[in-house]
């Protein structure tokens, strides 16, 4: 009886699915797929005899590929038509790729949003040139039996596109009507989704910059941040000016935030895990995680999987790969899918996660049983256990058959899934990629079929996914994509999924149900969140200011410990997964706190430009002490207990940085790994330093630094502060000229080595075997001093009897750069523990028998001064390239608008430069009317950083008139912004919350 009342429910809830969703529209994108068999003609030799050999293959879609982190701008399966479903079955081409398309001009709509009314899509078109896939075929893909060898590339049958650019488009539903966003050849403007009713977030390459240079690696990739527009194409602006690598595919949450993947992988990050052995690096397309920001860029922060994943299963069942394709459930959830890059075409698994509490991202590193666990959020739901985010074909299929319709033979994998879409009363639909869907294969489905495993079979690449579908001769696919709907969470089986849409001539991706926004999330559209200059009244930040306040109120309330402790020698997991804490440290010598502007990499051949461990130019913004005392000498005390350690700065908003925290006498304890940026006239404070997974000990407003009494250090206006001791309660500084100080090797470093080391450490037996007088040419060539102290790992520089041991023998492990310098470092470092002449990690030579010792006294002459510059040298990531010192970093340009009964009687700009500073006769105003337009040059006192005040002699009232304002940095880099009137008389409205 039990068993006859669970299938009537379960019956019952079938039959509701159904009829919820025959009510539901939706828009998709659907991308040729490469279906049925070939024949491929090659010359083979067998058993010593050459004979021409022809074999139908099957498994030609093991070729497709669709989009994902790895081939986000180009390379994946097209045309790509896009389709607007009705709930009786009936489709509509809203755009049209595939009856449109040639070799030479073809295109590919992907990446559909709806608008919060329901009435609007907006999407991406890319376009190029159609391009067939190859496939390098090994001879026994031909015959079994054939002797092994590569017999060359070959032209498949399957086509790919080959794109020059994408741009947006917007389908009105009422009206039938596509307006397109025009076409930039080069530009990419991809992955939007909707802000506002009449405003859109977008990814773009626009910018011109281009991704973090690994180090250790000689290419970068395109860089994309986010932008936003709004639906008239009007109003464009960059908002994520943290973003220096890549960001994709944003999606507007309930509360108001914008959640995108992105693409971490600055300093250490990316040498969490070595692929090629000690000192490389992880696979580096895995590293893109979910953040959120506000709509206008401010207050990013991790959602999902910064510090997680690294080779290893969370609670949830799964090991953290590349998160991407982001959707919400009803309940508040945000689903993405996990896959492992490039090989899987964007297919793994799907993830849901209940967001944290704001300014938490999720368990503490330090209670978890698990490192995979670390910061992972407390709430979250593997949506198909079955499904696998590994780089491997999908596993063979267990009991109870699948049949697919357009297939004659039952389904033998599991398959995977990607690409989620929220559906009305919690539901949630997604892809299905039915098949192996992987290029790296396996022979586990002979196995469990009890068949012997016929010749190449296991590996990657040379056929290997053809050859096996051909051996199995079912009619399933090697892989292909339809949309489901989920009919249990967690799903048990593929069997719970029940077909939407699934062709398979097509891969039905992206899908989106076409409601308002109301019918899934029961509000009218997502919270709004005011600019970041709203949410603040201070002087420090009038109207138009080009700077923001960045605020802690402790920097040791701190989470930068890593889990098990400061390493002894070598470790992966520390400094680059969580906890970056350079040396063993108490809380007193936490003494102030180092502002870092990180400048995008532009032009070609970066690898050429620059060489150094971050993969960015570094510029010094300032360091500040955080060490406050009462007027009768003892320190501030917060409300907590502990010694107020608060700082409030000022500096240039729109400008990417990181900080660190250090000792006084400027050298690093601790560091961020992560982007960020201010808007203009936005204040951001924080409990403490790092502190992800718990409250702070107390809240900002409550710190010394919120007081009348705290003096707002000023940075980014011709002086960089640097800490340089303490003296009783003193901690001295000096100033240096610049907006940003930059320290580089063939500047700064090689003169100090000369004056002071290579009398030692030079000629044709230099002491201990290190040589510092390799300074000419290029540095970063082998064998010169900056290679052997940067990049010599294997310590092919050190003579044998004094290399150092480590868990890979004579080959170093990071941190460890080499003998000498551990990353970011100074104070675990021996070249600075030489030049010091004193051991500075805290430890003593006989703490810890496998560790790197000090060893002899090493008496130098060189000054504090210079001990400075090499600890700064080496705890910024030791810059050695030939252009390491170009300004890269465009100005901050902020317009905004006197206001006077909805019409506009003057204009406020404010601009700043953190590389060469505002060239003073580089700022331009235009006023676009409908009948011409007008500008005017306008001299700035670069060494003021005035706002500059214009009253128009006319008052402004039509809202279609559009304002310009650019300027130039004295390196030649241009900001221009170009706003509506009517932009201006909402944005220049202070609405404080």
């Amino acid at each position: 009886m039990k068993k006859i009342m669970l299938a009537a429910c379960l019956l019952w809830g079938m039959l509701h699915t159904v009829q919820l969703f025959a009510s539901v529209p939706i828009v998709y994108s659907r991308c040729e797929r490469a279906a049925g068999a070939f024949d491929l003609t090659g010359t083979v030799t067998v058993n010593g005899v050459k004979q021409t050999v022809t074999r139908t293959l099957r498994g030609l879609d093991m070729y497709d590929v669709l989009p994902d982190v790895t081939n986000f701008f180009s390379g994946f399966a097209a045309p790509c038509d896009l389709m607007l479903r009705q709930p009786d079955g009936s489709e509509q081409i809203i755009y049209n790729c595939s009856s449109n398309s040639t070799k030479q001009n073809a295109c590919a709509a992907l990446d559909p949003q709806v608008s919060f009314d329901g009435r609007q899509i907006v999407f991406s078109v890319f376009r190029g040139t159609l391009v067939h896939n190859t496939a390098n075929i090994h001879s026994q893909v031909l015959h079994p039996d054939a002797e092994p060898e590569n017999l060359g590339w070959q032209n498949l049958p399957s086509m790919h596109l080959q794109s020059t650019g994408a741009h947006l488009h917007i389908y009105n539903l009422n009206t039938g009507v596509t307006d397109a966003m025009p076409f930039e050849n080069g530009v990419f403007d991809a992955g939007p989704t909707f802000i506002g009713h009449n405003q859109l977030a977008f990814t773009s390459t626009r910018d011109g910059n281009l991704s973090t240079l690994v180090f250790r690696t000689n290419t970068n990739r395109l860089g994309t941040r986010i932008w936003a527009i709004d639906t008239d194409w009007k109003n464009l602006e960059l908002s994520s000016h943290h973003s220096l690598s890549q960001e994709q595919h944003p999606f507007t949450l309930m509360d108001g935030r914008v959640a995108y993947s992105s693409w971490q992988i600055f300093g250490g990050l990316p040498f969490r895990y070595a692929n090629s052995g000690p000192g490389w690096f992880t696979t580096l397309d895995n590293l893109f995680h979910i953040y959120t920001q506000a709509p206008d860029g401010a207050g990013n922060f991790p959602l999902f999987g910064q510090h997680s994943g690294d080779h290893a299963v969370s609670y949830y069942g799964e090991d953290h790969m590349a998160a991407h394709f982001m959707t919400q459930m009803s309940d508040g959830r945000v689903c993405f899918s996990d896959y492992y890059r490039g090989n899987n075409n964007g297919a793994g698994v799907i993830i849901c996660v209940m967001p944290e509490p704001k300014g938490v991202e999720g368990k503490s590193p330090y209670n978890v049983a698990v490192p995979a666990d670390m910061y992972v959020p407390h709430d979250v739901i593997n949506v198909a256990p079955w499904a696998i985010n590994d780089d491997a074909i999908a596993k063979p299929l267990d009991p109870p058959v699948v049949t697919v319709p357009g297939y004659a033979d039952p389904m033998l994998f599991t398959g995977k899934l990607s690409h989620p879409g929220a559906l009305p009363d919690n539901r949630l639909m997604m892809t299905w990629f039915k098949g192996l869907c992987s290029s790296v294969i396996d022979d586990l489905i002979f196995k469990k079929m009890g068949k012997p495993t016929p010749p190449l079979i296991n590996g990657s690449g040379s056929g290997t996914g053809m050859n096996l579908l051909t051996h199995l001769d079912k009619d399933i696919p090697g892989c292909d994509g339809g949309i489901y709907l989920a009919t249990k969470i967690p799903s048990r089986h593929p069997s719970d999924l029940q077909l939407i849409v699934d062709s398979p001539d097509w891969h039905e991706i992206m899908g989106r149900a076409v409601v308002p926004y109301q019918a899934i999330y029961g509000i009218e559209k997502p919270a709004e969140i005011p600019r970041a200059d709203k949410l603040t009244d201070r002087p420090e930040l009038p109207a138009g200011t080009p700077f923001g306040l960045l605020g802690a109120a402790s920097i040791t309330d701190r989470e930068t410990l890593p889990r098990g402790g400061v390493p002894v020698f070598e470790n992966l997991h520390a400094f680059h997964l969580q906890g970056t804490d350079t040396i063993d440290y108490t809380d007193e010598e936490l003494c102030g706190v180092r502002m870092i502007a990180t400048y995008p990499n532009r032009g070609a051949n970066i690898h050429e430009q620059i060489a150094n461990v971050t993969g960015e130019r570094v510029a010094i913004l300032g360091e500040v002490p955080v060490l406050h005392y009462a007027a009768d000498g003892s320190r501030i005390m917060d409300p907590s207990g502990h010694p107020d350690t608060s700082f409030l700065l000022s500096f240039p908003a729109n400008t990417p940085y990181i900080m660190q925290g250090i000792d006084c006498d400027g050298r690093t304890l601790n560091t961020d790994q992560s982007w960020q940026h201010l808007r203009p006239g936005e204040e951001k404070t924080c409990g403490g330093c790092h502190v992800h997974a718990r409250p702070t000990r107390i809240q900002f407003a409550d710190s010394f630094a919120a007081t009348s009494a705290y003096e707002i250090p000023q940075l980014g206006r011709g002086e960089v502060p640097l800490l340089t001791g303490k003296s009783g309660n003193t901690v001295a500084t000096r100033a240096v000229p610049g907006y940003g100080m930059q320290i580089e090797f063939t500047r700064d470093i090689k003169p100090i080595f000369d004056r002071h080391c290579v009398s030692c450490h030079g000629g044709g037996q230099p002491a201990a075997g290190l040589a510092l007088d390799r300074t000419n040419g290029v540095n970063h060539a082998q064998n010169t001093t900056w290679w052997c102290l940067v990049v010599d790992n294997q310590q092919t520089c050190t003579p044998p009897e004094l290399r150092a041991k480590g868990m890979s023998g004579e080959a170093l492990s990071r941190p460890f750069l080499s003998k000498y310098i551990k990353a970011f470092n100074s104070r675990g470092s021996l070249l600075y523990w030489k030049a010091a002449n004193r051991r500075t990690d805290n430890r003593t030579d006989a703490q810890y028998p496998n560790d790197i010792d000090f060893g002899a006294d090493h008496s130098t002459s060189i000054t504090p001064e210079e001990l400075g510059i090499l600890s700064r040298w080496i705890d910024l990531g030791s810059p050695g390239g030939a252009q390491e010192l170009r300004d890269t970093q465009k100005p901050t340009l902020n317009l905004v608008a006197t206001v006077d009964e909805d019409r506009i009687t003057g204009l406020k700009i404010g601009a700043t430069d953190v590389g060469s500073g505002i060239h003073p006769d580089s700022l331009v105003m235009c006023i676009h009317d409908n009948k011409q337009k007008k500008c005017q040059n306008i001299p700035y006192k670069t060494d003021k950083h005035e706002i500059i005040t214009m009253t128009l002699r006319n008052p402004i009232l039509d809202v279609n008139t559009e304002i310009e304002a650019s300027v130039k940095d004295l390196a030649g880099n241009e900001t221009r912004v170009k706003w509506t009137v009517d932009w201006l008389l909402t944005h220049s409205k202070k609405q404080l919350h």
